[in-house]
Order: C-alpha cells, then sequence, then structure tokens
C-alpha cells in the first residue's frame, strides 16, 4: 500500500522512530521555509509500513525530543494517524515560522524541493541580519491553540478598548470575534499567534503554552523584609488583569503633596501612568522564551520591574529614552491601538516625565544586563523645591515640559555639563536657564530667589566669572597682551561677546589690566598692568 502523494517541499516520510535526527533537520527545514508535514511509518517511495506500538508516552518522548533540540523553539502538531484502516503512524505538521531561522542541534537546515540542507553561508547571513531588526516572536502561530482558549471577557474588553480608543477604523461591530481576531492578525488559519494567547488567553490555556507568561506581584513594607506581606500571581489574558494590578499596587500606594502658593498639589508616590506605562512596556519587550515570570516588588517608596530578557537589539542603557526597537511587535500594535500606549517608543519618555516633574528620580535601568531589564520607580520626592518650579512655569509661562526639556533641566540642576542644542536655545529663550560657561547653564535666577537660595546663585556664578576672568589673565601672562578677537577665539562661545567685555570691565576696574591704543582701533589690545 502506497501514500496518495510522492514527498516534497513540504512533505517527507520516515520508515521508523531509528530515524529522529533526520526527522528533526526536515522539521528545522519546514519551519525554516514553507511549513510541511512529515510521517514516521512510511518509507521515502511512499510505502505504508506503519508503527508496530503508538502510546502517549511515544508521542511524549518524541515530542520533548524536538522540543530540546530546536532553538529557537517552535510549535508543532504531533498526533497518531490510522492510514487505511490497519497501518499506524505518527503525523508531525509544522508551519511556516516568523522567525528568521530555526536551529536543530545547533545547525540551520533548509528545504530544498524534497531534500532537507544545511543552509548556506549567504543564506544564514541574510537571515541573522533580518532577525536582529524584524524579528517578532509575538506573531508565531501555536498550532494547537484555537479560539475555546481564549477568556470570552478578555475578548469583550478588547472590543471595549479598541472602539473607545479611536485609533481602530473599523466598525467591529459587524465583525464577529473570529473575523475581528483575523483582522488584527491574531487568528492565522484558525490558529492562534503568541500574541493572542498572551493579551487574551485563559488561565490554563497559558499554562499549556505558555506557562511563563505571567506576572508576580509581591508587596514588602521595608527592602530589608525577605518576605513579602502581600502577594498575587497574575496569569491569564493580559487585558483580564490589567486594572487589577493596578488596583493593587493603588490600595498601596502613598498620597503626597507639596505645598504651592496658597494650596496643596496632591499626587500619589506611584502615579498610573507611569506604572501602567512600565507594566505595559513589559508585557511589549520582555522575551517570552525565556523560562521565567514578570516580576513587580513594591515597596512604600520604590517599585522593581522585573522583566525576563535583555534590552532587544540596539537598546543600551544610554539610548533608551531615543532608541524603540520592541521585541513583540504584534503585541505593540494591539496595545498601541487600544489606546494602552501614548505611541510607539514614548513609554519610557513618559515616565521620565512624570517621574522628572514632581522632583523624583529618573526611572533606573542601571541594573539591566543581558538576561533581564530591571526597572526601578522612585516614589519619594526628592527635590520639593524643583517640583515647584516646573508647576510654576506650567502656570507663568503657559508650557508644560516634555521629557528632554526636564532631562536638560534636571542636569543642569545637578551641576551637569549639557550639550548646547536646540531644546537648550529654547530654554534659553524663555528665561528657564542662563549660561555661565562652555555647556555649563545654570537655573534662572528667579529659581533659587522662589527656594530662597540667593545665595547659591551668587556663588555659582561668580565661580563661573572668577574661572573666566582668571583665564584672561593667564593669556596675557602668557603672550603679554590679547585683542578681544582672541579672547573670542579663548572663549569659542562658551560665552557671548557682552560676556567678555563684561569680564574685561571688571578687569580694568579691579586695576588688574589696562587698555592700549584707541577703542575702536583694531590695533588696540589689552595687557596686564
Amino acid at each position: 500500500m502506497k501514500f496518495t502523494q510522492k514527498e516534497s517541499q513540504t512533505l517527507e516520510f520516515k520508515e521508523s522512530l531509528s530515524k529522529l535526527d533526520d526527522a528533526g533537520e526536515t522539521l528545522c527545514g519546514f519551519a525554516n521555509q514553507r511549513g510541511g508535514s512529515l510521517y514516521f511509518g512510511i518509507k521515502d517511495d511512499g510505502t505504508i509500513l506503519g508503527i508496530k506500538s503508538i502510546n502517549e508516552k511515544t508521542l511524549r518522548d518524541l515530542t520533548q525530543q524536538y522540543i530540546d533540540n530546536f532553538d529557537p523553539k517552535f510549535y508543532f502538531e504531533i498526533s497518531e494517524e490510522n492510514l487505511e484502516e490497519k497501518f499506524k503512524t505518527i503525523k508531525i505538521t509544522v508551519e511556516k515560522s516568523t522567525t528568521p531561522f530555526h536551529t536543530y542541534k545547533g545547525i540551520p537546515y533548509i528545504r530544498v524541493g524534497p531534500s532537507t540542507r544545511k543552509m548556506s553561508q549567504n543564506e544564514y547571513q541574510k537571515r541573522l541580519i533580518y532577525e536582529h531588526s524584524n524579528k517578532d516572536y509575538s506573531s508565531d502561530i501555536i498550532p494547537e491553540a484555537k479560539i475555546k482558549d481564549l477568556s470570552k471577557d478578555a475578548i469583550k474588553e478588547l472590543r471595549i478598548l479598541l472602539s473607545s480608543s479611536g485609533r481602530y477604523k473599523v466598525n467591529i461591530s459587524k465583525l464577529t470575534n473570529e473575523q475581528l481576531l483575523k483582522n488584527l492578525l491574531l487568528l492565522r488559519d484558525h490558529k492562534l499567534t503568541i500574541a493572542a494567547l498572551v493579551l487574551l488567553g485563559k488561565e490554563e490555556s497559558i499554562s499549556r503554552f505558555l506557562p511563563y507568561s505571567e506576572i508576580r506581584y509581591g508587596y514588602r513594607i521595608d527592602e530589608n523584609e525577605p518576605r513579602n506581606q502581600d502577594m498575587e500571581i497574575f496569569k491569564s489574558g493580559y487585558l483580564t488583569y490589567y486594572k487589577q494590578i493596578w488596583g493593587k499596587i493603588d490600595s498601596k500606594n502613598i498620597n503626597l503633596a507639596i505645598p504651592f502658593k496658597l494650596k496643596l498639589i496632591e499626587k500619589k508616590a506611584f502615579d498610573e501612568e507611569t506604572i501602567r506605562e512600565a507594566i505595559n512596556n513589559a508585557i511589549v519587550h520582555r522575551d517570552y522564551q525565556v523560562p521565567a515570570s514578570t516580576i513587580i516588588l513594591q515597596y512604600p517608596y520604590k517599585i522593581i520591574l522585573n522583566s525576563p530578557g535583555g534590552f532587544p537589539e540596539g537598546v543600551t542603557t544610554d539610548n533608551i529614552i531615543n532608541e524603540t526597537r520592541p521585541r513583540n511587535k504584534l503585541i505593540a500594535d494591539i496595545l498601541f491601538k487600544c489606546q494602552m500606549v501614548e505611541q510607539f517608543g514614548n513609554g519610557v519618555n513618559l515616565m521620565y516625565k512624570k517621574q522628572l516633574s514632581f522632583g523624583k528620580l529618573p526611572p533606573n535601568f542601571l541594573h539591566s544586563d543581558s538576561q533581564h531589564v530591571e526597572l526601578e520607580l522612585d516614589g519619594k520626592i526628592q527635590d520639593e523645591e524643583f517640583a515647584k518650579y516646573v508647576l510654576l512655569i506650567a502656570e507663568e509661562k503657559g508650557k508644560e515640559l516634555n521629557d528632554k526639556e526636564l532631562i536638560i533641566l534636571n542636569n543642569i540642576r545637578l551641576g551637569h555639563k549639557v550639550q548646547t542644542d536646540l531644546i537648550v536655545h529654547s530654554l534659553l529663550k524663555l528665561g528657564l536657564i542662563e549660561k555661565i560657561g562652555r555647556n555649563r547653564y545654570i537655573l534662572s535666577k528667579r529659581y533659587y530667589v522662589d527656594i530662597k537660595q540667593q545665595w547659591e546663585y551668587t556663588q555659582i556664578k561668580g565661580l563661573s566669572i572668577n574661572k573666566n576672568k582668571e583665564l584672561i589673565i593667564q593669556h596675557l601672562e602668557n603672550f603679554g597682551q590679547g585683542r578681544k578677537e582672541d579672547f573670542i577665539n579663548l572663549f569659542q562661545d562658551s560665552i557671548t561677546e557682552s560676556q567678555i567685555d563684561f569680564l574685561l570691565k571688571k578687569l580694568r576696574k579691579e586695576g588688574r589690566i589696562i587698555f592700549e591704543g584707541h577703542r575702536r582701533s583694531r590695533s588696540g589690545y589689552w595687557k596686564k598692568t
């Protein structure tokens, strides 16, 4: 008895289970090409031999053999199939993967016609480059997962979010659940994507297919306390619990207040938008192939969020506010359409803005590494006066500062150098900062008046003036004389021409320098007395 089809690019036969590695290479090739089906119990020429004994352990061991040796892992269907009633065979079906390439025992394979070959070096390099820039694990199919594995409540919430967001220009009221999921690319060929399960899955289905897709929450009253005073595990589709997890955090949220003029400005230790963005980022960017849970630890004045997998390729702690490369693009796309994230790449920016505008420390990613991303969010008001200054700007200038402006103002407040750019020029024009040297600025006099530390303003300005005066004296000692053009070149735009004139007048009044020649003559120069 022969099989009705011949071996092809999408069909392969193995006569017995002794060909496990050959079959593994072929399954890898299927995943890297167009997908396909492989039968154990059929000869190369299509003759059906069957397998004498097949039981649940046979299928389980076979599944484990391939799960252990495919990298990255992919999902496949495995089942016993009776042919012509008397022949028992094992059928394994693999979908085409959206991941650029998979390997079997460390080697990538590809399907060429009815044969399996090692992937060529050129093809491997091409896919490797693609992997770093376009990989989207969340759009991969889970072959065995069906619509019945999704929570009806989660799908209902998805509809509510899409209808109210205004970002999904489709009349979903006329779409069935299946049609809606297809339109959103969450369902393909009646099979669910990983994104569908992460966002909408039932708890039992996630336990079966994505057991580490969960958030573990713990609350500790003290950082030295090793045990949680409260804890909860959120393990179902994200849209079933995203409100609950904020409610859990907010139930232990401390109220803060800043006296501003004749009123109190009240805030929470942890801002809702900041926390939601942090958790959304974890859902979008975590590596779902890493066998670890997302952890949220809350303390009275600090939250630590630990997400499996390092930063996506090209993202670092230095560029995280400007660089965005979502590891799971389909998940990011759905959350954007639901208006759960402001816009692509703006999550970290929003966190910076919220934290700094209320005098808190900026988001801290410094404890992250290649295995996990750790975000620490400060809940304390570290600089109440800076928070008041930001409120004052909003009230008097009618301007709400963005994240980049706040970062620059915060760096200037801390005494750091900042690069002169369009944002700095804008802050100068608004009178929010003053220039005191090359890439050195100070917050405006108004800030120091409001915080009743005028002496600090005078001290900082004075130190800068004295430093620049001594630089002029040093130049005159070195060369005996100096023209204004020399001093302009000396300071290289770190201070303005009028500021140079001010320094020269100060030195002359102090009797340390004199001017020789006619003041309007190019031949005139300054020298030490």
